[in-house]
C-alpha cells in the first residue's frame, strides 16, 4: 500500500510525472502547466480563467500537503516538485483570461518565457518567499514569479509594445 501512496504523490508533486525529467524538470513542468491550460481555454473558454486560478488553489493546498513527505524523500526544495511551475503559471495565465488579455500565440510564448525567466532570477519578493520553511517556501516563490510575469504582460499590453 506505501507503494502505491508514494506513486501517487509523486504523481501530483512532479504533476504527471515530468518533474522525472533529468533536465530542466521545472521547464516541462512548466509546458504540462501551459498546454493544459492552453486546452482549457479552448475547451472551456467561458470559465477557463477562473478555472485556471481555482485548480491553481487546490494545488497549492494539494502541495502543502505533499510538501513534507517529498521533502523528506528527495530533499529540501527538490526538483521533481513541479507543481509550484504549474501553480504559478495558472495563476498568471488564469488573471490574464479573466482580464480578457488577447492570449495569441506569441503571448502565449512571451509568458512562458518570462515565467520561466522570473522563476530563475527570484526577484525581491520571490527569493525571499523561498527561505520559508515547507510547501510555503516551495510554492509561493513561483506564485511571485506568475505576478511577476502578469504585471509584465500587463504593462507590455497598456503600453502597446505587444
Amino acid at each position: 500500500m506505501t507503494e502505491s501512496k508514494d506513486f501517487l504523490r509523486e504523481g501530483i508533486v512532479s504533476f504527471f510525472f515530468l518533474g522525472r525529467v533529468p533536465v530542466a524538470p521545472g521547464t516541462f513542468g512548466s509546458l504540462g502547466a501551459f498546454g493544459l491550460a492552453y486546452l482549457i481555454s479552448i475547451y472551456l473558454s467561458d470559465i477557463a480563467g477562473f478555472l485556471l486560478l481555482g485548480l491553481a488553489g487546490i494545488f497549492y493546498y494539494v502541495g502543502l500537503q505533499v510538501a513534507p513527505w517529498c521533502e523528506e524523500k528527495f530533499g529540501k526544495d527538490p526538483s521533481i516538485f513541479v507543481l509550484d511551475e504549474v501553480i504559478g503559471a495558472f495563476t498568471t495565465l488564469g488573471f490574464l483570461m479573466i482580464l480578457s488579455i488577447n492570449l495569441d500565440s506569441s503571448l502565449w510564448i512571451l509568458t512562458f518565457i518570462a515565467s520561466r525567466g522570473f522563476d530563475v532570477i527570484k526577484i525581491w519578493p520571490a527569493k525571499d518567499l523561498e527561505g520559508i520553511a515547507g510547501g510555503h517556501g516551495i510554492m509561493l516563490d513561483d506564485v511571485a514569479a506568475g505576478f511577476h510575469t502578469l504585471i509584465l504582460v500587463l504593462l507590455l499590453e497598456e503600453f502597446n509594445l505587444l
